[in-house]
């Protein structure tokens, strides 16, 4: 008995290392839809100097304008951020989950330039 215990650890051993990408598994997406504006870009965007017309250049026209009563103007870009994933253990136990979430970037324009931007 104990001989095939040994044997059935060491065949398992064996297939363990001859399969390893094959014993557990992940994969990760991230997607947008929209008018996805990353950091990066929002980033290049400076305050008190950065005007319509350059943030248009930088970020692409926005999803909807709101001019306000002050005088101030709001521009917001929207999208949807979708990540899913994917996972196995021995190729017996599979899952999978996914989310979407809402999201917006806005920058605020004031006598003719950026004077806040933000995400959310």
């Amino acid at each position: 008995m104990r001989h095939s215990t040994r044997t059935a650890a060491v065949a398992l051993t064996l297939v363990a290392a001859a399969l390893p990408g094959c014993l557990i598994s992940s994969e990760n997406h991230v997607s947008y839809t929209g008018d996805y504006v990353p950091s990066d870009k929002l980033g290049q965007i400076t305050i008190g100097e950065s005007t319509p017309a350059f943030t248009t250049a930088i970020l692409g026209e926005p999803t909807s304008k709101t001019d306000l009563e002050d005088g101030t103007s709001i521009w917001r870009w929207d999208y949807v951020e979708r990540r899913s994933g994917e996972g196995a253990v021995l190729l017996v136990f599979a899952g999978e989950n996914s989310s979407e979430v809402a999201r917006s970037t806005y920058v605020q324009f004031e006598n003719g330039v950026a004077s806040k931007k933000w995400q959310s």
